[in-house]
């Protein structure tokens, strides 16, 4: 790895620039937040949080997870899935059942209320999408995500 030497006629601000490595790092963080932002506003219309709704979106796709598969899937601490999986049974999105298999395991599974709402979430989702990608072909969407697929998978290793 190539060991950068400072001069000391650069500023600090001219050292921290120009790696276009994390450049990109960094713009993929603003780009996150704002989509995190965007999303947010849509949610806070329907009555979620943004934690809510992501979990939530996860009982639909997951079909029935345990509260740790959710924690793993969502990394976010087994207690803190918990206090989710409280507000949102407590609001009458989801149901914890017993496992058929395993009676110490409970599944989350969505109820009719969440699966009512389940097309107004897509259209919020929707909406923050077309907002997002509007002006980004199909050809461009597809190399990214190949591009996000392969740091995510570099990182893993």
């Amino acid at each position: 790895m190539e060991k950068r030497m400072t001069s000391p006629t650069r500023s600090p601000a001219a050292v921290l620039q120009g790696d276009p490595r994390i450049d990109f790092s960094f713009l993929l963080g603003d780009v996150t937040r704002l989509v995190r932002r965007a999303y947010d506003q849509e949610m806070a219309a329907i009555g979620l949080t943004r934690s809510q709704w992501h979990l939530l979106v996860y009982v639909i796709r997951l079909q029935s997870p345990t509260q740790t598969q959710l924690a793993e899937t969502l990394d976010i601490a087994r207690p803190s899935v918990g206090t989710l999986i409280d507000h949102l049974e407590n609001t009458g999105y989801v149901s914890r059942v017993r496992d058929a298999g395993d009676r110490r395991v409970w599944r989350i599974i969505p109820t009719r209320l969440a699966i009512q709402r389940a097309e107004e979430f897509e259209r919020a989702a929707e909406r923050v999408a077309s907002q997002a990608f509007d002006s980004v072909a199909r050809n461009d969407l597809t190399k990214a995500t190949a591009l996000l697929l392969t740091i995510s998978d570099n990182l893993k290793s």
